[in-house]
This record gives C-alpha cells, sequence and structure tokens, in this order.
C-alpha cells in the first residue's frame, strides 16, 4: 500500500489542481514535505480550532493511507465552497497573496463544515466529480472525506470553538467576492454580515472624521492660547499706564495752588530767606 500511495504521489504532482493547491500556498519545494510541515504547524498552535484543522488533515492522511493527497483533497472541496474554482494557477496566486496558510486550510474546514450541506445536490455532484476527474480519486473516496471532516469536527471542538471558523471563512471568502452568508446559507449570518459591514463603514466613517476635529480642535485651542496671551499683554499695559496715572496725580496733589500769572516755579523745597539787620 506504500509503494501504491508514493506511485500516486509522484503521478499527482503535477496534476492541475494540485499544482492549484500549490500555488495558493506558495509552496516552493515538495508539496509532500509541505503538507507535513503545515500539518505541524497547525496541531502546535494555541488556538484549539486552528490545532483541531491541523487534526483534521493530519487523521486524513494517514487514516486513508493515500498520504498527502488527502489533505490536499480536503483543501481543494474547502475552496470549492468558499468560491475558488481552482481553475487558474495565475488568478489563483494573485487573488491570495501573502494570505494567511493557517487561515487559508482553516476556512476551508470550515466552509465544509458549515457549507457542505448549504450546497443543493447538483452543486454538491459538481464539486464532487470535478475532484474525481481532477484528482484521479473516486466520488465515493471524497464523499467519505468530507463525512470525516464533518465528523472529526463536530465531536472535537465546542461551540464557541465551531463559530471561530466563521471568522476564518468570511475573511477568505472575501477573496472571491463572496460572503459568509454565501456559503453558509444561513440567514443570522446574512444579518451578521450586514452589520459587520455596517459596522465598517461607521468606523471608516469615524476614520476619516477624527483628523478633521483634531485639527479644528487644535485650531481653536491655537486660538484660544493667542487670545489669552493677548489679553495677558493687554492687561499688563493697562496695569502699567494706571499705575503711571497714579504717580501723575499724586505728584500732583503734592504741589500748592500757583498764584494767577504767576511765573514762579513751585519747589517742593524752598530756600528760606536769609535774615537782613535794620
Amino acid at each position: 500500500m506504500v509503494a501504491a500511495a508514493g506511485a500516486l504521489a509522484a503521478g499527482l504532482a503535477l496534476n492541475p489542481i494540485v499544482q492549484a493547491i500549490s500555488a495558493l500556498y506558495q509552496v516552493a519545494g515538495s508539496i509532500n514535505d509541505f503538507i507535513d510541515d503545515h500539518i505541524d504547524k497547525l496541531k502546535r498552535s494555541a488556538n484549539e480550532t486552528i490545532a483541531c484543522s491541523g487534526r483534521v488533515l493530519e487523521g486524513a492522511k494517514f487514516g486513508f493511507g493515500l498520504g498527502y493527497i488527502t489533505p490536499i483533497a480536503i483543501i481543494a472541496i474547502g475552496q470549492f465552497v468558499l468560491g475558488n474554482e481552482l481553475a487558474a494557477i495565475g488568478t489563483v496566486a494573485s487573488a491570495v497573496t501573502l494570505t494567511n496558510p493557517m487561515a487559508m486550510t482553516c476556512a476551508a474546514i470550515g466552509a465544509i463544515y458549515y457549507g457542505w450541506n448549504a450546497l443543493s445536490d447538483s452543486e454538491r455532484s459538481a464539486i464532487l466529480d470535478r475532484l474525481a476527474s481532477g484528482l484521479e480519486m473516486g466520488v465515493e473516496l471524497l464523499r467519505a472525506l468530507v463525512d470525516f471532516v464533518l465528523r472529526t469536527i463536530k465531536d472535537a471542538l465546542s461551540s464557541k470553538q465551531l463559530l471561530a471558523f466563521k471568522e476564518f471563512i468570511t475573511s477568505q471568502a472575501a477573496l472571491f467576492g463572496r460572503s459568509l452568508f454565501d456559503v453558509t446559507h444561513k440567514v443570522g449570518d446574512l444579518v451578521k454580515g450586514a452589520a459587520d459591514a455596517a459596522g465598517n463603514l461607521i468606523d471608516q466613517a469615524v476614520g476619516a472624521t477624527k483628523p478633521v476635529v483634531q485639527d479644528a480642535y487644535k485650531a481653536v485651542s491655537d486660538g484660544a492660547s493667542v487670545a489669552v496671551t493677548a489679553a495677558g499683554d493687554a492687561a499688563k499695559r493697562a496695569g502699567k499706564m494706571a499705575t503711571e496715572a497714579v504717580d501723575k496725580t499724586m505728584d500732583a496733589m503734592r504741589r500748592p495752588p500757583a498764584p494767577p500769572n504767576s511765573t514762579v516755579e513751585w519747589n517742593p523745597s524752598p530756600t528760606p530767606p536769609k535774615e537782613t539787620k535794620d
């Protein structure tokens, strides 16, 4: 069985869907080595939703005895549910450049959990037929992989941890012009999506308004500061003028009244006249 799995892996290395997944994850070397490393990183995450996604891929890889092709198939199924047709390698690569690989995998697994049963029978059949042809796998094997994902995820995670998948789905589906509701077909997700969109618009409006308010506040503050400084300077000048006026008034009050037509200037300290003898 190991030899058969190795031959299958070698034959699928150039498969268009495998290549599309390699481009999606920007795999530079061996896809098999990448899957092993990717599973290990997922499992070591402190986030239980992410760690469980790694255990799902690992269980599929070893449980079905076909090596890396089963994790690839699970990721591909999830990508189809998200809205990624995996049709053109260049398009796939450019659409999700620099996207977090762990987020992509969690979104794919979450899309299977929340979106597979939301599809019509014809939609599910179309995905299975496409992958059966592209990956050269039987439809029943693909169905078994879907059932494995649904059963494992449901048994391993709490309801709160399951809801975390929706965050991954929302961000990844948006890359293909879809919403959470487009994946789950649940009215509650439609309402939540509308509320989130409205919240984003409000945040954008507040973000755009904030600099204007800050500038206006600064202008008012600066104007107030200038006004206070000017008022202080005016008060100082008025105080100086008042002091000078008081000094002049006091000086004038100390002078005796001058006789009419007198040309004698007042001397505050006159010299007493000399006495003369008769």
